[in-house]
């Protein structure tokens, strides 16, 4: 395996190629060059569990700078593979970030593109990483360097890429490509649209840039005299503390092939179970709904029984801020019981934020690589 990956990367570097996509582990791989000019291995399932975990930094981090969220998300990808470097597990470092004359911090030394080992800035955690990127960039005394990236629009991601390489950001002649075809590769231009400053987005506004599904099957209401009704939730992206506004119809929906309904703003289990005609005590045996069990708004209500398997096309579960087992059995409309089956060690205790949950079984599949 380890020879036969050699061999193709010497085909990449030996055919001036900055990628090359390919079939590993069943899964879709990238093979991209870092800044450093290391060839590096991106795997598709953990690109997009990263992509998950840092979006609200990214965004949070574009609404302070003007960087875009997908220049920082895919450069994160490819400095760090994706959170698998030495450099991210240990110093919590994600984009190669040298100590520098001003750093009293900790350190970690390792071998880079220089002739000896380089000092690196260790961090308390990974979001600090993104939060030293934006201040290494945005340095006024580096203005003469990439001071004209900030005159550029958020929105033309191609413009940044190139223009990183061209600041020498990187020594990889490649670089910007690789930024272009990690944001193209899993979209990440759209999360440059969205903020953490404003609550709405104007209805049409994003139809341009995310897919807009016209021909799937509407679910006709239980009751047509419901009316939709604005509310604020807790941002759905983790621990940034913001909120959303979103229509909680009353309609009925699917999740897992099962029928199901929006908790309202100020339902408990007795309304619900009177709105759609149901009796409370088989609420509470279809949703494992206990004495402590407080329904939050937003969250799904099943009108039937969840099931023991989840038949959606997702593997796992990237766990936000605060969310426990049972939170996640609810979102998917799976049996508690069965999901902690496929994940054990969550037993006695809940997951924390960032960790993988698995949704279904994985079946043992042959290694192939595709050349």
């Amino acid at each position: 395996m380890r020879l036969a990956l050699l061999i193709l990367v010497g085909w990449v570097m030996a055919n001036n190629l900055y990628a090359i996509d390919f079939d590993h582990n069943n899964s879709k791989v990238l093979l991209l060059e870092n800044a450093a000019g290391e060839m590096v291995l991106l795997d598709n399932e953990n690109a997009r569990i990263y992509i998950n975990r840092f979006l609200h930094i990214a965004i949070s981090e574009m609404d302070r700078s003007g960087i875009p969220a997908s220049i920082k998300l895919a450069q994160g990808i490819l400095e760090s593979g994706s959170g698998t470097s030495q450099l991210a597990k240990y110093a919590h470092n994600h984009f190669g970030i040298k100590c520098g004359g001003s750093w009293k911090g900790k350190t970690y030394f390792m071998w880079d593109d220089d002739v000896e080992k380089s000092c690196f800035r260790v961090f308390e955690k990974d979001e600090d990483s993104y939060i030293a990127h934006t201040e290494f960039v945005a340095n006024p005394f580096k203005s003469s360097r990439y001071g004209f990236l900030f005159k550029l629009s958020k929105y033309d991601y191609k413009a940044w890429a190139n223009g990183l390489q061209k600041a020498g950001y990187a020594t990889s002649q490649t670089y910007a490509n690789a930024l272009i075809s990690i944001i193209e590769r899993y979209q990440l231009y759209k999360y440059d649209h969205l903020s953490f400053k404003t609550e709405t987005v104007a209805a049409g506004e994003m139809d341009s840039v995310f897919y807009v599904a016209v021909d799937e099957p509407v679910v006709k209401p239980i009751d047509t005299t419901f009316t939709e009704a604005y509310v604020l939730i807790p941002d759905p992206f983790g621990n940034i503390r913001d909120s959303v506004r979103i229509v909680l119809t009353k309609s009925t929906f699917e999740v897992n092939a099962l029928l199901t309904v929006y908790v309202q703003s100020k339902d408990d289990v007795a309304s619900i179970a009177k709105r759609y005609k149901i009796s409370v005590s088989k609420l509470k045996k279809f949703n494992e709904i206990e004495k402590t069990t407080k329904p939050r708004a937003g969250q799904y209500i099943f009108l039937q029984k969840k099931k023991k398997t989840y038949g959606g096309s997702e593997k796992y579960h990237t766990v936000l801020e605060g969310q426990t087992i049972y939170d996640i059995s609810q979102h998917y409309g799976i049996i508690k019981k069965e999901l902690v089956r496929l994940n054990h060690v969550y037993k006695y205790k809940s997951p924390s934020p960032g960790t993988l949950i698995r949704l279904k079984k994985i079946t043992k599949t042959k290694l192939l690589i595709k050349n």
